[in-house]
C-alpha cells in the first residue's frame, strides 16, 4: 500500500513546503494586470479580462456526503487551503473548491472558482504582487486579494463546516458518487479543468474517505473486509463495460493528491482502498498521484 505521508496537524510548516508553488516554473513572464483589468464585478472570477496565458489550476473536491468533523474541517483549513499556501500561489493561478454531495455529478457546481489576484504584499516572493505606486495604491490591490479571494475561501470553509446542509435538489442522488464526479470534472468545460482548458498544469486534490457508495458500486458492501483490486473489479462481468467508461480522461499535465479521511471508513488502513484508487488513476494514464492520511490525533 502506498502510504507516503502521515498527516499530523502540528507539523504544518513542513507540510506547507510540500504543497509547493504553482507548476509554472517562473512568474517573470506574467503580466501585472491592474485591478480594472480583472473580473471583479458581480461575483467575477478575479481572472484577467484578456489573459495572456493560463497557468495553473488547482481544483479541490471535498467529500461532504457524510458530515465533516471539526478536526476534518481544521485539516482542510490548515493543510489543504491555508493562507500560507495561497500566498505561494502565483497571481492568475486558479483555485476551485467543489463539494461532493448526494447530487448527480453532472449537475454539481463549484462553491468557489477564482484566480488568485495580486496581493499587494511588498514582501511577496512574486514580483508582480507588489503595487505600482504610479498607477495604484497598495490598499486597493490588497483589498481585492484579502476580501474577495482569501475571504471567499474562508467563507467556503465555513460552508463546508455547516452540519445542517440538506440537499433538496431534484437532482439528488443517494450515496457518494466519487468516481462519477471525477469523470465529470475531467470532461465538463464549465469547470475549466479539462485537457482542452489550456492550463499549463492542473492539480486535483480529493478530500474523502474514498468510499464510493452508489447503487451500482457500494464499497460498503464490496469492502466489508478488504476491497477488491481495481484490476479484479474491472474484469467482473457485471462491471466490465461500465468500468471502462468510468475512467476519466485528463490528458497530460495533471497530478492527483488524495487526502484520505480514513477514520470514516478505514480507520486501521487495512482495506487496500488506496491501492484501488492508485490503480484506477494509473489505468486512466495518471502516474503523478500522492496521498496524505488523516491523523488519529486531535
Amino acid at each position: 500500500m502506498k502510504l507516503n505521508n502521515i498527516v499530523i496537524l502540528p507539523m504544518l510548516a513542513g507540510l506547507l513546503l510540500s504543497q509547493g508553488c504553482s507548476k509554472a516554473e517562473s512568474t517573470t513572464e506574467r503580466v501585472a494586470y491592474k485591478m480594472d483589468e480583472i473580473n471583479t464585478m458581480d461575483g467575477g472570477d478575479l481572472c484577467p479580462k484578456v489573459a495572456s496565458a493560463k497557468y495553473h489550476h488547482h481544483l479541490i473536491l471535498v467529500d461532504a456526503t457524510m458530515a465533516l468533523s471539526p478536526s476534518q474541517i481544521k485539516l482542510i483549513e490548515n493543510l489543504v487551503l491555508p493562507e500560507k499556501y495561497l500566498e505561494t500561489l502565483a497571481p492568475w493561478d486558479r483555485v476551485t473548491v467543489m463539494r461532493l454531495m448526494d447530487v448527480k455529478p453532472v449537475q454539481n457546481k463549484p462553491l468557489f472558482s477564482k484566480c488568485r489576484p495580486r496581493s499587494g504584499d511588498p514582501t511577496s516572493i512574486h514580483k508582480i504582487d507588489k503595487h505600482n505606486k504610479w498607477r495604484e495604491s497598495e490598499s486597493d490591490v490588497s483589498s481585492i486579494y484579502r476580501k474577495l479571494f482569501v475571504g471567499g475561501i474562508n467563507d467556503v470553509i465555513k460552508e463546508l463546516a455547516d452540519p445542517t446542509l440538506i440537499n433538496d435538489s431534484e437532482d439528488r442522488l443517494n450515496g457518494s458518487p466519487i468516481m462519477g464526479q471525477i469523470k465529470e470534472i475531467s470532461r465538463l468545460p464549465d469547470l475549466d479543468f479539462t485537457k482542452e482548458s489550456g492550463y499549463q498544469s492542473r492539480k486535483l486534490t480529493i478530500v474523502s474517505d474514498l468510499a464510493q457508495n452508489t447503487e451500482r458500486l457500494p464499497f460498503y458492501e464490496y469492502c466489508s473486509k478488504t476491497c477488491p483490486t481495481w484490476d479484479s473489479f474491472k474484469k467482473m462481468k457485471k462491471f466490465k463495460r461500465w468500468a471502462k467508461k468510468a475512467l476519466p480522461d485528463f490528458g497530460e499535465n495533471i497530478e492527483i493528491e488524495l487526502i484520505y479521511l480514513n477514520k470514516n471508513f478505514d480507520p486501521d488502513i487495512n482495506k487496500n482502498l488506496l491501492d484501488f484508487w492508485y490503480d484506477f488513476f494509473e489505468d486512466a494514464g495518471i502516474l503523478a498521484v500522492d496521498d496524505r492520511i488523516e491523523s488519529d490525533a486531535g
